[in-house]
């Protein structure tokens, strides 16, 4: 457009409201579409005033090319294009999705982000540059000033107006149209634009986004130009050696000047990014205020600007220090030296209904370990026992079983009876072990006789089998004849229900 449509109020149906901003390619305005009643950004291609009818159609058809670029680009981290059209004095116009928040180089002059957030936007630039690279389009001029913010912590990529399909006649080989130190040396020395230019330019943004600095910075656009080929860029550590590892290496990668080492495309740095960012969390060498933490004015930011763990080395030793023993396996009884035994020994606190009567001890290989938990006490597990007031159930002085002195007549009178309990006596007796430097191993308590004569009366041994309903088997052939009951009654009862 020429100068003179400087005053115009509307573009096509647009109504123009203001003006946004002008490159060197065009003029960006905020207008209103007052057919849909929304707020768009129309873009207006800028025709030199010097020049013949080949100059002026060599323009159109770069914006022809903007056009088609745009067209395909449906991508949640790129700008989207909604119409385009010509004015009546044939001058083009592209319609474009209105973005109301500042550009990322205005951000960073005044901010440097948190090591999360830097992350998230290179991650979104790279899927967008992958996104792109797949349609065969090379956006050729990338960087923070291309970058809009799109609301809340998403940030868009825009301007594919100096954007080239790499098959098209229309292209133009050996023209420098990208900007100063984000540019790759192919691309100053010869003109060569390829996916690789746009990783170079991606990976000076990312470097920017961690380090708060610029890879290559002169004063002017020769002088800069003169360091991407010349010198290599330091890497972001030099500037803040609070970023990991990976991401630097990921950075240096993308800067490389040889193509051959260099990502191929923007699927690639994508891939590297994610690899180098699940490292650093896997490995803990972020730290909750890098993820979370606020962005700081430059003034506020000391020399390290993220909470991390930067070297691998410390990250990798400070995870393994970390590690305590019981993450690892438990080492086996056999190498332990121990074995799990089944003991009746009764813990040290009061044993409540839900308490399982055998408790597994796992004690030192030949013998049982004494009761009461120290291992010298030497205490036997009946003589512990005494020590605490719990009351002894029948089964528990005398359990039934043979060789322990209730194979005898229940019918017995009551002098047979009391031999019982003195038959009981030398039958403990006759278990009693042998004294020995190894804890005993007998399954008898040794103090059991005085256990008996103390806490359970003979007499109560004597009469306790005397109850015929006592029996077992009897209780079981009670419960089985009622059983029975029910279900005749239950029977009957169904009979005569289906019989009313």
């Amino acid at each position: 457009l020429e100068e003179s449509h400087g005053d115009v109020k509307t573009i096509g149906r647009y109504e123009i409201l203001e003006t946004l901003g002008k490159g060197a390619m065009g003029v960006v305005y905020k207008a209103r579409d007052p057919l849909l009643d929304r707020i768009v950004a129309v873009k207006t291609l800028v025709s030199p005033r010097a020049g013949g009818r080949r100059t002026r159609r060599a323009y159109l058809e770069r914006f022809e090319r903007e056009a088609k670029a745009a067209a395909k680009m449906q991508h949640p981290a790129i700008v989207t294009i909604f119409d385009v059209g010509l004015e009546e004095n044939g001058a083009p116009y592209m319609v474009l999705e209105y973005l109301p928040g500042e550009s990322l180089a205005d951000r960073l002059d005044q901010i440097r982000m948190p090591l999360g957030r830097a992350v998230q936007v290179g991650q979104d630039l790279a899927s967008a540059l992958a996104f792109a690279h797949r349609q065969r389009i090379v956006h050729r001029d990338v960087k923070p000033a291309n970058v809009l913010h799109a609301g809340e912590a998403r940030w868009k990529l825009a301007d594919f107006g100096i954007a080239r399909l790499p098959d098209s006649d229309l292209t133009q080989v050996g023209i420098f149209m990208g900007t100063p130190g984000y540019a790759p040396p192919e691309a100053i020395s010869q003109g060569r634009y390829t996916s690789q230019a746009d990783v170079f330019a991606w990976g000076a943004v990312l470097y920017e986004l961690l380090s708060g600095r610029i890879p290559y910075e002169g004063p002017d656009t020769r002088t800069t130009n003169g360091y991407v080929l010349k010198t290599t860029a330091k890497s972001p550590r030099d500037y803040d050696a609070s970023i990991p590892e990976p991401l630097a290496e990921v950075v240096m990668q993308a800067l490389h000047p040889s193509t051959e080492v260099r990502f191929q495309d923007g699927a690639e740095a994508e891939a590297a990014l994610k690899r180098a960012w699940d490292e650093c969390l896997t490995n803990e060498m972020v730290l909750l205020p890098s993820l979370t933490g606020p962005e700081l004015s430059h003034d506020r930011v000391t020399s390290t600007m993220h909470h991390t763990v930067a070297l691998r080395s410390k990250a990798r030793a400070g995870k393994a220090q970390g590690q305590a023993s019981p993450s690892s396996p438990p080492p086996s009884h056999a190498q332990s030296g121990e074995r799990l035994v089944i003991s009746n020994a009764r813990p040290a606190h009061a044993v409540g209904d839900d308490d399982p009567t055998r408790i597994l001890s796992r004690v030192p290989d030949g013998g049982l370990e004494p009761m009461g938990g120290s291992g010298d006490s030497g205490r036997h597990p009946a003589a512990e026992w005494s020590g605490h007031a719990y009351p002894k159930t029948l089964e528990e002085a005398a359990p039934f079983g043979k060789g322990r002195g209730m194979e005898h007549d229940r019918t017995l009178p009551d002098a047979g009876r009391v031999d019982i309990s003195r038959d009981l006596l030398r039958q403990s007796e006759r278990h009693r072990p042998a004294p020995s430097s190894s804890p005993p191993r007998s399954s008898m308590p040794s103090s059991l006789p005085s256990m008996i004569e103390e806490r359970v009366p003979s007499r109560a041994i004597a009469r306790a089998p005397a109850s015929p309903s006592s029996s077992p088997a009897r209780i079981g052939l009670w419960i089985v004849v009622l059983l029975l009951a029910v279900a005749a009654g239950a029977g009957a009862a169904y009979w005569v229900i289906g019989r009313l």
